[in-house]
This record gives C-alpha cells, structure tokens and sequence, in this order.
C-alpha cells in the first residue's frame, strides 16, 4: 500500500508536535512494509533522509512564505504531484489542509483527514482566517473517507456536531532509552521547562508573569520558536527578566536532556489538540503543571497538577508549592511516566492506524 501524508512542515526537523508525530509513524509504517510519501516544504527540511526508512520517500514541493497562503498552496502543489502517482491513501494532517481533501476524493484516491486540534480557536488567526478554519471541519467531515482526531474531547466535539462517527486515535511517544536526571533536591542547576511553538495560545506570557513573582531563583528556560509570531515574542521577552532563558528551536539530543533535567515542565495553553510536548516531559518522568482545560485534563489524568487557565496567581501558587515540595515532584513525575507508557504507546497507535486503512477498503 502506498500513502502520501501532507498537510505538514515535514518530519527532518522538530516545528511542532504535528511534525514529531507524523516522523514517528510514517518511519513505523514504513518499517512494515508500506511505502510511504512524505510531502514537505522547500527549504523548510534538511533533504537528508540517511536516517529514515528504506520505504519512507520525502517530496520536496515549494510554496510562499506566507502565515495565510503558505499552507494551502503547498498542499495544492503536493496534490498535482501525487496525483501522478499510484498511491492508495491520501493522508491529511490538520484541519486548514483537509480544505482541498475533495480534490484526491474526485480522481478515485481514499482519503483520511487527522484534525490534531480546532485551529480556529488559535489567537495568531484573523476573524476570516478563523472563519475559514471553522468551514474546513466541514470539508473534513464531508470529503474523507474516516476522521481521526488525537483527543476523545475532539471526538466528543466533531461527533455531537455532525452526528458521524470519527475515529480516536492519539499521539504517542517512544519510551527513552537512557535518563540522566541529576538530583530533585538540587535546585541550583534546575530548571521550569516550556517547549513549544511560541505563540499566544500557549500563554506563555502568563507564564513568564507568575515565574517573576517566586521566591525562588530557579530558572524559566523556554525552547520553540514563533510561527509568524515575531511580535508576541518581543513581547515575551520584553516582559522576561533576566532568569528567563530563550532557547530558540530545540531539537535532538538537546531537547532530551532539557526534558530529562527540569524540575518541572509546565503547559499554560488556552488551546491544545493533544500536545506531544506533555507527552515527552512526562515520559521523561518530569513533573507537569498544566493549565485545567479539558485537553490537558485528558492527558494527565490524576498524575499531574492543574491550574486555572489564564490565572497567573493561581500558576504562580502552584509553582511555588512544588518548588517547596521536591518529594512530591519526583512522586508525579514517576507517576506520569507510567501513565504515558500505558496509554500513549506506538504498538497500539499503529495497530489502530492500520486497522483505519483497511477499514476504507485498502490492503497491505
């Protein structure tokens, strides 16, 4: 069987947790035997693929460099393209892609929408943008063949409106192979972590705000990069004081070592689907403090700390309560790690994904 994934970055580099995500399982899938095209962006990826499956191709399709076009046409050029070829499936990634999901449908393709969270609600989206992004849940509805959404809120979300079936299949992350955790109760070299994209949905600035007000000099490092989001970051920076630390993209060896040895790693976002950031700190049985919005919720269960979204007081308590509580912090990270193996791992995800092809009528 022969699948194109599109709709995304690519997977050479780490951007967000969409490009983690979609690397991870097109290597597995190509690891059993399907052949997979990944359809990237031009100068957006390092072309070497020396480190992927044999099965596993990238197509490097250009596009603007535009917040509102880039996507769009980039999807629209990858479409032209695979549509020369002989492949089975058709896998979209995002909602703002699916938009153009009617096109593979007309010429015989099946096709499959993943929607990894409702882009509409994202702050970095004008009025129209987001009036667009609201209409592409209905392309993704009434153009594919099956919907997968990464979340049972988003299942719960799409179900109730359309009145359709969707299919929940969530992120998932690969156990670490080795840990080099320093110890809890040293907290000269620790750190409170953020890693993502830069952007206002994830209230980082709530972060950096409630971060000034500890009695603590324990450092904020905060790795990720804007995504046509140069004047939130300013922002941020000009709200920073000088224990806040901007890594800019971190990817690699150099993320795993910033998971493995923060104190704490804390999720402020307003707007999630399912972050693959929360995934990977926990894995790396690091403690996580999330903003109590249902997604986060979700994810953490009972092994994890809330606080009340946008509530910088209420984070800054939070904050302080573990910074004074070193036990405790060890005791929820050892916690969340055994959540995220159980419930977040590959060989299911795969077999869940596998099963959603061959339910559209395609075999191996």
């Amino acid at each position: 069987m022969k699948i194109a994934m599109l709709g995304t970055r690519g997977i050479t580099q780490r951007y967000s947790g969409i490009e983690v995500s979609l690397c991870e399982l097109s290597n597995r899938l190509a690891s059993k035997g399907y052949e997979i095209l990944v359809y990237c962006r031009k100068n957006k990826q390092d072309p070497k693929e020396k480190d992927l499956k044999q099965n596993l191709k990238l197509i490097f399709i250009p596009t603007v460099n535009s917040k509102h076009f880039g996507t769009i046409i980039h999807v629209f050029l990858s479409i032209l393209h695979l549509l020369k070829t002989n492949v089975d499936i058709v896998h979209f990634h995002a909602l703002g892609p699916s938009f153009l999901s009617f096109i593979p449908r007309i010429f015989g393709k099946k096709v499959i929408v993943t929607i990894q969270g409702l882009d509409w609600k994202r702050k970095k989206w004008n009025p129209l943008a987001s009036m667009f992004l609201r209409l592409c849940e209905y392309s993704a509805m009434f153009f594919s063949n099956q919907i997968i959404v990464v979340s049972k809120t988003l299942k719960v979300y799409f179900e109730n409106k359309f009145n359709k079936n969707v299919s929940y299949v969530p992120n998932a992350i690969s156990p670490p192979s080795n840990f080099f955790k320093i110890s809890s109760s040293n907290l000269e070299n620790r750190y409170i972590l953020f890693a993502g994209r830069l952007v206002p949905e994830k209230c980082i600035h709530t972060l950096i705000n409630a971060h000034k007000e500890l009695n603590s000099d324990i450092k904020l490092k905060i790795a990720g990069e804007p995504s046509f989001t140069d004047k939130y970051v300013h922002y941020l920076k000009t709200i920073a004081n000088n224990k806040v630390d901007f890594l800019g993209s971190v990817d690699g060896k150099s993320i795993e070592e910033l998971y493995q040895n923060a104190y704490l790693f804390v999720l402020p976002s307003e707007v999630e689907g399912l972050s693959v950031s929360l995934l990977e700190a926990m894995c790396y049985r690091t403690c996580v403090l999330v903003s109590d919005i249902t997604e986060n919720l979700e994810v953490i269960g009972h092994c994890g700390v809330t606080f009340k979204t946008n509530d910088y007081h209420d984070l800054k308590n939070k904050l302080q309560n573990l910074i004074n509580n070193p036990k405790l912090v060890t005791e929820i990270g050892n916690k969340g790690q055994k959540r995220v193996l159980e419930n977040y791992n590959w060989d299911n995800i795969i077999t869940d994904i596998e099963k959603i092809y061959s339910s559209i009528g395609c075999n191996r």
